[in-house]
Protein backbone atom coordinates (compact mmCIF):
# COMPACT_ATOMS: atom_id res chain seq x y z
CA UNK A 1 0.00 0.00 0.00
CA UNK A 2 1.06 3.59 -0.62
CA UNK A 3 2.47 5.71 2.16
CA UNK A 4 1.07 9.12 3.09
CA UNK A 5 3.75 10.91 1.06
CA UNK A 6 2.96 8.76 -1.98
CA UNK A 7 -0.76 9.52 -1.66
CA UNK A 8 0.02 13.25 -1.49
CA UNK A 9 2.17 12.93 -4.60
CA UNK A 10 -0.64 11.16 -6.47
CA UNK A 11 -3.02 13.91 -5.32
CA UNK A 12 -0.81 16.59 -6.86
CA UNK A 13 -0.66 14.67 -10.12
CA UNK A 14 -4.46 14.32 -10.18
CA UNK A 15 -4.88 18.08 -9.66
CA UNK A 16 -2.59 19.05 -12.53
CA UNK A 17 -4.83 20.75 -15.06
CA UNK A 18 -7.85 20.31 -12.77
CA UNK A 19 -7.24 23.03 -10.17
CA UNK A 20 -9.86 25.35 -11.67
CA UNK A 21 -12.45 22.58 -11.76
CA UNK A 22 -11.67 21.49 -8.19
CA UNK A 23 -11.68 25.01 -6.70
CA UNK A 24 -14.80 25.97 -8.66
CA UNK A 25 -16.57 22.82 -7.48
CA UNK A 26 -15.75 23.32 -3.80
CA UNK A 27 -16.62 27.05 -3.91
CA UNK A 28 -19.97 26.30 -5.55
CA UNK A 29 -20.64 23.61 -2.95
CA UNK A 30 -19.95 26.10 -0.12
CA UNK A 31 -22.26 28.70 -1.65
CA UNK A 32 -25.09 26.20 -2.19
CA UNK A 33 -24.84 24.78 1.32
CA UNK A 34 -24.68 28.28 2.81
CA UNK A 35 -27.81 29.27 0.90
CA UNK A 36 -29.69 26.12 1.90
CA UNK A 37 -28.60 26.55 5.52
CA UNK A 38 -30.91 29.57 5.67
CA UNK A 39 -33.72 27.02 5.98
CA UNK A 40 -32.51 26.31 9.52
CA UNK A 41 -34.25 29.50 10.64
CA UNK A 42 -37.53 27.70 10.02
CA UNK A 43 -38.19 25.61 13.15
CA UNK A 44 -38.05 21.82 12.74
CA UNK A 45 -39.19 21.66 9.11
CA UNK A 46 -36.37 23.90 7.93
CA UNK A 47 -33.76 21.76 9.68
CA UNK A 48 -35.24 18.57 8.23
CA UNK A 49 -35.32 20.10 4.74
CA UNK A 50 -31.68 21.16 5.06
CA UNK A 51 -30.45 17.68 5.96
CA UNK A 52 -32.64 16.05 3.31
CA UNK A 53 -30.88 18.22 0.71
CA UNK A 54 -27.39 18.20 2.25
CA UNK A 55 -27.08 14.39 2.46
CA UNK A 56 -27.37 13.52 -1.26
CA UNK A 57 -25.60 16.75 -2.21
CA UNK A 58 -22.51 15.89 -0.13
CA UNK A 59 -22.51 12.39 -1.65
CA UNK A 60 -22.57 13.96 -5.11
CA UNK A 61 -19.66 16.24 -4.14
CA UNK A 62 -17.71 13.17 -2.98
CA UNK A 63 -18.36 11.46 -6.32
CA UNK A 64 -17.31 14.64 -8.14
CA UNK A 65 -13.85 14.65 -6.54
CA UNK A 66 -13.51 10.89 -6.93
CA UNK A 67 -14.05 11.39 -10.68
CA UNK A 68 -11.37 14.12 -10.71
CA UNK A 69 -8.87 11.81 -8.99
CA UNK A 70 -9.51 9.21 -11.72
CA UNK A 71 -8.97 11.78 -14.49
CA UNK A 72 -12.57 11.43 -15.72
CA UNK A 73 -12.97 15.20 -16.29
CA UNK A 74 -16.47 15.55 -14.78
CA UNK A 75 -18.69 18.53 -15.50
CA UNK A 76 -19.61 20.93 -12.72
CA UNK A 77 -23.15 19.58 -12.80
CA UNK A 78 -21.84 16.26 -11.54
CA UNK A 79 -22.01 17.80 -8.05
CA UNK A 80 -25.73 16.99 -8.13
CA UNK A 81 -25.25 13.36 -9.22
CA UNK A 82 -26.22 12.18 -5.73
CA UNK A 83 -29.84 13.07 -6.46
CA UNK A 84 -30.11 10.47 -9.26
CA UNK A 85 -30.58 7.75 -6.64
CA UNK A 86 -32.07 10.07 -4.06
CA UNK A 87 -33.68 7.57 -1.68
CA UNK A 88 -30.66 5.26 -1.53
CA UNK A 89 -28.18 8.07 -0.95
CA UNK A 90 -30.39 9.83 1.59
CA UNK A 91 -30.73 6.61 3.58
CA UNK A 92 -26.95 6.10 3.50
CA UNK A 93 -26.30 9.66 4.71
CA UNK A 94 -28.88 9.28 7.51
CA UNK A 95 -27.43 5.94 8.66
CA UNK A 96 -23.87 7.27 8.71
CA UNK A 97 -24.99 10.33 10.68
CA UNK A 98 -27.02 8.31 13.19
CA UNK A 99 -24.31 5.69 13.77
CA UNK A 100 -21.62 8.34 14.22
CA UNK A 101 -23.83 10.34 16.57
CA UNK A 102 -24.61 7.31 18.71
CA UNK A 103 -20.92 6.46 19.02
CA UNK A 104 -20.18 10.09 19.92
CA UNK A 105 -22.44 9.74 22.96
CA UNK A 106 -19.75 7.50 24.48
CA UNK A 107 -17.39 10.54 24.39
CA UNK A 108 -16.04 12.35 21.38
CA UNK A 109 -13.17 10.01 20.47
CA UNK A 110 -15.28 6.91 19.64
CA UNK A 111 -17.37 9.07 17.30
CA UNK A 112 -14.24 10.31 15.51
CA UNK A 113 -12.93 6.77 15.16
CA UNK A 114 -16.23 5.55 13.72
CA UNK A 115 -16.38 8.46 11.30
CA UNK A 116 -13.16 7.12 9.76
CA UNK A 117 -14.64 3.61 9.72
CA UNK A 118 -17.61 4.86 7.67
CA UNK A 119 -15.51 7.15 5.44
CA UNK A 120 -15.56 4.82 2.41
CA UNK A 121 -19.34 4.37 2.32
CA UNK A 122 -20.23 7.09 -0.20
CA UNK A 123 -17.52 6.06 -2.68
CA UNK A 124 -18.56 2.41 -2.42
CA UNK A 125 -22.10 3.49 -3.37
CA UNK A 126 -20.74 5.01 -6.58
CA UNK A 127 -18.70 1.99 -7.63
CA UNK A 128 -21.42 -0.55 -6.77
CA UNK A 129 -24.87 0.75 -7.80
CA UNK A 130 -26.55 -2.45 -6.58
CA UNK A 131 -25.25 -2.44 -3.01
CA UNK A 132 -27.56 -1.39 -0.19
CA UNK A 133 -26.62 1.49 2.13
CA UNK A 134 -26.24 -0.81 5.14
CA UNK A 135 -24.00 -3.22 3.18
CA UNK A 136 -21.91 -0.28 1.99
CA UNK A 137 -21.38 0.80 5.60
CA UNK A 138 -20.44 -2.76 6.56
CA UNK A 139 -17.97 -3.03 3.70
CA UNK A 140 -16.45 0.32 4.63
CA UNK A 141 -15.88 -0.95 8.16
CA UNK A 142 -14.22 -4.12 6.84
CA UNK A 143 -11.92 -2.23 4.51
CA UNK A 144 -10.87 0.28 7.15
CA UNK A 145 -9.81 -2.35 9.68
CA UNK A 146 -6.23 -1.45 10.52
CA UNK A 147 -6.21 1.63 8.23
CA UNK A 148 -8.06 4.29 10.24
CA UNK A 149 -4.84 5.68 11.70
CA UNK A 150 -3.28 5.99 8.25
CA UNK A 151 -6.29 7.95 6.94
CA UNK A 152 -6.23 10.16 10.04
CA UNK A 153 -2.56 10.93 9.44
CA UNK A 154 -3.28 11.72 5.78
CA UNK A 155 -6.05 14.19 6.66
CA UNK A 156 -3.96 15.74 9.44
CA UNK A 157 -1.08 16.34 7.01
CA UNK A 158 -3.37 18.78 5.16
CA UNK A 159 -5.54 20.41 7.83
CA UNK A 160 -2.80 21.30 10.30
CA UNK A 161 -2.45 24.71 8.58
CA UNK A 162 -5.95 25.61 9.84
CA UNK A 163 -4.53 25.69 13.35
CA UNK A 164 -2.49 28.84 12.58
CA UNK A 165 -5.39 31.28 12.00
CA UNK A 166 -7.38 29.61 14.78
CA UNK A 167 -4.52 30.21 17.22
CA UNK A 168 -4.26 33.84 16.05
CA UNK A 169 -8.00 34.33 16.62
CA UNK A 170 -7.66 32.85 20.11
CA UNK A 171 -4.80 35.25 20.87
CA UNK A 172 -6.88 38.20 19.66
CA UNK A 173 -9.74 37.13 21.89
CA UNK A 174 -7.41 36.87 24.90
CA UNK A 175 -5.97 40.33 24.19
CA UNK A 176 -9.46 41.81 23.87
CA UNK A 177 -10.57 40.30 27.17
CA UNK A 178 -7.37 41.41 28.90
CA UNK A 179 -7.75 44.96 27.58
CA UNK A 180 -11.34 45.16 28.73
CA UNK A 181 -10.33 43.93 32.19
CA UNK A 182 -7.53 46.52 32.44
CA UNK A 183 -9.81 49.43 31.58
CA UNK A 184 -12.41 48.18 34.02
CA UNK A 185 -9.79 47.89 36.75
CA UNK A 186 -8.46 51.37 36.02
CA UNK A 187 -11.93 52.87 36.11
CA UNK A 188 -12.58 51.52 39.60
CA UNK A 189 -9.04 52.09 40.99
CA UNK A 190 -8.34 55.70 40.07
CA UNK A 191 -10.32 58.84 40.56
CA UNK A 192 -12.78 60.03 37.99
CA UNK A 193 -10.60 63.03 37.09
CA UNK A 194 -7.58 60.83 36.42
CA UNK A 195 -9.52 58.33 34.39
CA UNK A 196 -11.32 61.01 32.39
CA UNK A 197 -8.01 62.62 31.48
CA UNK A 198 -6.78 59.35 29.87
CA UNK A 199 -7.62 58.82 26.22
CA UNK A 200 -10.31 56.20 25.67
CA UNK A 201 -8.61 53.43 23.68
CA UNK A 202 -11.44 50.91 23.89
CA UNK A 203 -12.87 51.76 20.41
CA UNK A 204 -9.42 51.22 18.92
CA UNK A 205 -9.07 47.81 20.53
CA UNK A 206 -12.56 46.84 19.46
CA UNK A 207 -11.81 47.88 15.89
CA UNK A 208 -8.54 45.92 15.85
CA UNK A 209 -10.29 42.93 17.31
CA UNK A 210 -13.10 43.00 14.72
CA UNK A 211 -10.75 43.56 11.80
CA UNK A 212 -8.48 40.78 13.02
CA UNK A 213 -11.40 38.38 13.24
CA UNK A 214 -12.62 39.24 9.77
CA UNK A 215 -9.11 38.86 8.41
CA UNK A 216 -8.65 35.45 10.02
CA UNK A 217 -12.08 34.37 8.79
CA UNK A 218 -11.06 35.33 5.26
CA UNK A 219 -7.82 33.38 5.68
CA UNK A 220 -9.75 30.36 6.90
CA UNK A 221 -12.09 30.57 3.90
CA UNK A 222 -9.13 30.83 1.50
CA UNK A 223 -7.41 27.88 3.13
CA UNK A 224 -10.62 25.87 2.90
CA UNK A 225 -10.95 26.65 -0.83
CA UNK A 226 -7.32 25.62 -1.39
CA UNK A 227 -6.93 22.67 1.00
CA UNK A 228 -10.33 21.00 1.11
CA UNK A 229 -10.22 19.92 -2.57
CA UNK A 230 -6.83 18.34 -1.87
CA UNK A 231 -8.25 16.52 1.15
CA UNK A 232 -11.18 15.13 -0.86
CA UNK A 233 -8.98 14.00 -3.75
CA UNK A 234 -6.42 12.53 -1.34
CA UNK A 235 -9.22 10.53 0.30
CA UNK A 236 -10.30 9.35 -3.17
CA UNK A 237 -6.74 8.22 -3.95
CA UNK A 238 -6.64 6.51 -0.56
CA UNK A 239 -9.91 4.75 -1.40
CA UNK A 240 -8.62 3.39 -4.73
CA UNK A 241 -5.38 2.24 -3.11
CA UNK A 242 -7.31 0.60 -0.26
CA UNK A 243 -9.62 -1.20 -2.70
CA UNK A 244 -6.63 -2.47 -4.70
CA UNK A 245 -5.13 -3.87 -1.49
CA UNK A 246 -8.18 -5.27 0.29
CA UNK A 247 -10.83 -5.74 -2.39
CA UNK A 248 -14.33 -6.39 -1.13
CA UNK A 249 -15.40 -7.89 2.19
CA UNK A 250 -12.55 -9.27 4.28
CA UNK A 251 -10.37 -6.34 5.32
CA UNK A 252 -7.20 -7.43 3.54
CA UNK A 253 -7.38 -11.17 4.16
CA UNK A 254 -4.81 -12.98 2.11
CA UNK A 255 -6.25 -16.45 2.75
CA UNK A 256 -9.10 -15.97 0.31
CA UNK A 257 -9.16 -18.68 -2.33
CA UNK A 258 -8.64 -17.67 -5.92
CA UNK A 259 -11.40 -18.46 -8.44
CA UNK A 260 -11.13 -21.80 -10.16
CA UNK A 261 -11.33 -20.33 -13.64
CA UNK A 262 -8.74 -17.57 -13.75
CA UNK A 263 -9.33 -16.97 -17.45
CA UNK A 264 -12.41 -14.92 -16.59
CA UNK A 265 -10.14 -12.33 -15.03
CA UNK A 266 -7.67 -12.26 -17.90
CA UNK A 267 -5.05 -14.31 -16.12
CA UNK A 268 -2.74 -16.69 -17.97
CA UNK A 269 -3.46 -20.29 -16.97
CA UNK A 270 -0.54 -22.01 -15.27
CA UNK A 271 1.57 -24.32 -17.43
CA UNK A 272 1.31 -28.04 -16.82
CA UNK A 273 4.30 -29.54 -15.00
CA UNK A 274 6.69 -31.46 -17.21
CA UNK A 275 7.36 -35.14 -16.60
CA UNK A 276 10.65 -35.93 -14.89
CA UNK A 277 13.47 -36.66 -17.29
CA UNK A 278 16.15 -39.23 -16.60
CA UNK A 279 19.15 -39.53 -18.85
CA UNK A 280 20.07 -43.15 -17.99
CA UNK A 281 16.97 -45.24 -17.60
CA UNK A 282 17.37 -48.73 -16.20
CA UNK A 283 13.99 -50.11 -17.19
CA UNK A 284 12.57 -51.25 -20.54
CA UNK A 285 14.29 -53.38 -23.15
CA UNK A 286 14.77 -50.49 -25.52
CA UNK A 287 16.22 -48.18 -22.94
CA UNK A 288 18.59 -50.62 -21.27
CA UNK A 289 22.12 -49.40 -21.04
CA UNK A 290 24.40 -52.19 -22.31
CA UNK A 291 27.44 -52.74 -20.15
CA UNK A 292 30.78 -52.23 -21.79
CA UNK A 293 32.72 -55.38 -22.74
CA UNK A 294 35.63 -56.04 -20.40
CA UNK A 295 38.97 -55.21 -21.91
CA UNK A 296 41.70 -57.81 -21.56
CA UNK A 297 44.90 -56.79 -19.95
CA UNK A 298 48.13 -57.30 -21.87
CA UNK A 299 49.39 -59.82 -19.28
CA UNK A 300 46.47 -62.18 -19.93
CA UNK A 301 47.08 -62.24 -23.68
CA UNK A 302 49.64 -65.12 -23.67
CA UNK A 303 49.90 -67.54 -26.57
CA UNK A 304 49.22 -71.17 -25.60
CA UNK A 305 51.83 -73.89 -26.49
CA UNK A 306 51.61 -75.59 -29.85
CA UNK A 307 50.87 -79.12 -28.52
CA UNK A 308 48.19 -77.89 -26.13
CA UNK A 309 44.69 -78.91 -27.12
CA UNK A 310 42.39 -76.28 -28.22
CA UNK A 311 39.45 -75.20 -26.15
CA UNK A 312 36.95 -76.79 -28.55
CA UNK A 313 38.72 -80.17 -28.49
CA UNK A 314 38.81 -80.14 -24.75
CA UNK A 315 35.14 -79.41 -24.59
CA UNK A 316 34.36 -82.19 -27.14
CA UNK A 317 36.40 -84.77 -25.21
CA UNK A 318 34.71 -83.81 -22.03
CA UNK A 319 31.28 -83.97 -23.61
CA UNK A 320 32.02 -87.31 -25.41
CA UNK A 321 33.18 -88.92 -22.21
CA UNK A 322 30.17 -87.81 -20.33
CA UNK A 323 27.71 -88.70 -23.07
CA UNK A 324 29.35 -92.01 -24.32
CA UNK A 325 27.75 -95.12 -22.66
CA UNK A 326 30.08 -97.11 -20.50
CA UNK A 327 31.07 -100.73 -21.71
CA UNK A 328 31.18 -103.66 -19.27
CA UNK A 329 34.68 -104.91 -18.42
CA UNK A 330 35.62 -108.54 -19.38
CA UNK A 331 36.31 -110.97 -16.59
CA UNK A 332 39.75 -112.69 -16.11
CA UNK A 333 38.44 -116.19 -16.97
CA UNK A 334 37.12 -115.17 -20.36
CA UNK A 335 40.51 -113.65 -21.19
CA UNK A 336 42.35 -116.93 -20.40
CA UNK A 337 39.94 -118.97 -22.59
CA UNK A 338 40.55 -116.70 -25.47
CA UNK A 339 44.34 -117.03 -25.12
CA UNK A 340 44.21 -120.83 -25.14
CA UNK A 341 42.17 -120.93 -28.32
Amino acid sequence: MMSISEVRKMTKQALKGNWGLAIGGIALAYVILAAVSMLNFIPVLGTIAYYVFAGPFMIGATWFFLAISRQEKPEIGYLFSGFKTFGRNLLAAVLVFVFTFLWSLLFLIPGIIKSFSYSQTFMILRDDPNISPLDAITESRHRMNGHKGRLFGLVLSYVWVFFIPVIIMMILAIVAMATTAMFDYGYHSYSYDYYSSMPDMSPVFVLVFVLGYFLMAAVLFGLAIWIYPQVLIACAVFYDDLYASTGTFGGGDTDLQAPEDDTTFGAIPPAEPEAPHFENKTWGSESMVKPDAPTASPESEETPPADAPSIEETQNDTISETVRPSQPEQSVEQKNDDEQK
